[in-house]
């Protein structure tokens, strides 16, 4: 604990000492004689004022500041005025009561972020304070900072990789539950990516690293949150704009109550003069807007750390409100629906001299270069045995797959686009799944069943969305219809575009975005291919997209646990942030309207100031409670 939070607690729990005796010696024997003068005067006045000045000690140093920058208006200046004021006017008790209050709210407004922002540390403690570099089988300790790419550095058992990077020698198994909050160990071996922030549980790795450590996996991770409460919402901008006019107008009404109601009674009465002066502070500390500056805000920070709990990062609040009011979700098939991991589970030869591993050969040969998942699932993790010596003038087509010369004849591997554009004869494979099709020498040789597994908590995720909110659901992926239908049919999703391009997709996007039927509309993918797609849409989600630039970059939430269930929580935080927001700003404004009233009219003359002080520092300590309880409920857990 610092020295200042050390202070602060202490003038806190001394101006209770104080408040409490004062405030019944004020009620009772305030005005009786003691000495030359009475008790008001020579014991409640001194001690208040003693707890009062070691209060507003941070008042005064904030409103220093606030003036340097010329903000003259605003919820603390307000504060002093009305204190400085009740002081003036001989209500001592009053005067010290909106601070202390004051205080505590913030207090608790502390409690409740720092709370949120240590359990956001807690789930992202991942970045590492050193690295080992490993130069001739020589170590040396190293800030992480002072790694280059293609550095070389050891991970050693339980310790953290601080790094992105490739293993370079050696195998063994990463507890990657920091990241993505899977359990289960993750099996590397040489040529693996390794992202930053995971733990070692094995043996030994010898990492090449591939990337700075500003621009590692953790450190974005890092910026993003600590950047998360940049982006304001439409509430908090309001509630900036309305304390910048209003905080003037108030001081101006205060002043006229001041000045001018003694005019309507006996003017040269010192009594009215005090009254009217009463009457102006009371307005003053009604009019304060604490409970909308204070727990505003806060609600958000608080849902946005109850989200970092559950694995998603939220960008900023503006993000948390959208994600509250979505209605409409597009989801990537492959990594976002399903798992991504891609099986080789049939081959059906087209001729009878050819054999499935024939076929198999020539697609190996084709896919050898490629890191598409379907060219991994096909390559398999063993390419020694792959000649690629005889193949070459290979190429891409995007969409279609790959062609080249191997022994100096046209092989094709892809859809069926690309055997229709080469006017290559074959025989359409009607079963479900991913379906590769190989011609050699223009001969239709065969086709490749390769399916890619739905995830376990998709169609109940899908389910319980629509159960919340989700009124429309989409699914665009680049594989064929029977694939998407079959997986759309089994989640549960209304509405499919199967056999699309990266482009094609892009304008499905700005199709759904542009209907106008749709309230807030989303994209869910993995970040990488479906950046562009992300930008067009009120949110951007990365679903499993950690390690990747795209993901971070693109997206405005990641969700680092890879699992569409971890949506429907998030949409559970949203919706129950927003609820508390709204409760707030009502709540306040309502009860700040009935004292205001009460305050002009002179309406309980002798309670105004302690009404004043509830409709205040009463409100906004009730509205902070009320943002709290978004840490107690754990029905979205």
């Amino acid at each position: 604990m610092s020295k200042k939070e050390k202070y602060d607690i202490f003038a806190i729990i001394f101006g209770i000492i104080i408040t409490i005796p004062m405030l019944i010696l004020s009620f009772s024997i305030g005005d009786n004689k003691l000495w030359i003068s009475d008790v008001k005067t020579l014991i409640i006045l001194p001690l208040s004022l003693l707890a009062y000045l070691l209060l507003i000690y941070d008042f005064l140093i904030k409103t220093f500041k606030n003036f340097k920058k010329k903000r003259f208006f605003d919820e603390i200046t307000l504060t002093l005025i009305a204190s400085i004021v009740a002081f003036i006017v001989g209500e001592y008790v009053e005067g010290l009561a909106v601070v202390l209050f004051f205080q505590i709210g913030e207090k608790f407004e502390d409690y409740a972020v720092n709370k949120s922002r240590k359990s956001i540390k807690e789930v992202l403690d991942i970045r590492s304070d050193k690295a080992t570099l490993y130069i001739d089988g020589i170590e040396k300790n190293v800030d992480p900072y002072d790694v280059n790419v293609d550095d070389l550095i050891i991970v050693k058992n339980g310790e953290r990789i601080p790094l992105d990077g490739n293993v370079y020698k050696g195998e063994s198994f990463l507890d990657t539950s920091s990241l993505t909050g899977e359990p289960v160990p993750k099996r590397v071996k040489e040529g693996d990516v390794v992202l930053s922030g995971v733990i070692n549980k094995g043996s030994p790795l010898i990492i090449k690293v591939s990337k700075p450590f500003y621009d590692s996996t953790v450190s974005k991770i890092m910026d993003m949150v600590e950047n998360a409460t940049n982006t304001k919402t439409k509430n908090e901008r309001f509630i900036s704009k309305f304390c910048k006019y209003y905080t003037p107008i108030v001081l101006i009404l205060a002043l006229l109550i001041a000045l001018i109601t003694p005019f309507f009674g006996d003017y040269t009465s010192l009594n009215v003069w005090s009254n009217s002066f009463f009457n102006a502070a009371s307005l003053l500390v009604v009019s304060c807007p604490c409970a909308l500056v204070l727990s505003v805000p806060m609600a958000y920070f608080v849902g946005i750390g109850e989200a970092s709990k559950i694995k998603m990062l939220i960008k900023g609040s503006a993000y948390l409100e959208d994600l509250s009011k979505l209605d409409t979700v597009i989801l990537d098939k492959t990594g976002t629906i399903t798992k991504g991991n891609f099986v080789l589970t049939d081959i059906i030869p087209a001729l009878n001299d050819i054999s499935k591993e024939e076929i198999l050969s020539l697609a190996k040969i084709a896919e050898y270069n490629s890191l598409h998942p379907i060219a991994l699932s096909i390559i398999g993790e063993d390419k020694s045995n792959i000649d690629i010596s005889e193949w070459k003038d290979d190429k891409t087509v995007e969409g279609e797959g790959i062609e080249g010369l191997y022994k100096n004849k046209l092989l094709l591997v892809g859809n069926i686009k690309l055997l229709k554009r080469h006017n290559i004869e074959f025989i359409e494979n009607k079963e479900v799944g991913t379906i590769i099709y190989v011609a050699y020498d223009n001969k239709f040789l065969g086709s490749m069943v390769i399916k890619d597994e739905i995830k376990e908590d998709s169609k109940k995720a899908l389910i319980d969305l629509k159960k919340i909110g989700i009124k429309n659901t989409y699914m665009l992926t680049g594989d064929n219809l029977e694939t998407a239908n079959y997986v759309a049919s089994l989640c549960h999703i209304d509405n499919v575009k199967a056999n699309l391009l990266p482009l094609d997709k892009v304008e499905e996007v700005k199709k759904i975005e542009n209907d106008k039927t749709h309230k807030k509309v989303a994209f869910c993918g993995d970040g990488v291919n479906d950046a562009p797609s992300m930008g067009i849409v009120d949110l951007g989600i990365s679903m499993g997209g950690i390690g990747s630039d795209a993901a971070i970059e693109a997206s405005d939430i990641v969700i680092m646990d890879d699992k569409l269930s971890t949506l429907v929580k998030g949409k559970h935080i949203a919706k129950r942030t927003l609820n508390v927001v709204y409760i707030n700003i009502v709540f306040a404004i309502l009860i700040k309207l009935i004292a205001v009233i009460i305050a002009t009219l002179n309406l309980i003359p002798a309670y105004i100031m302690w009404i004043a002080i509830f409709a205040d520092v009463g409100v906004t300590f009730l509205c902070v409670c009320h943002s709290l309880t978004l840490m107690i409920h754990k029905k979205y857990k």
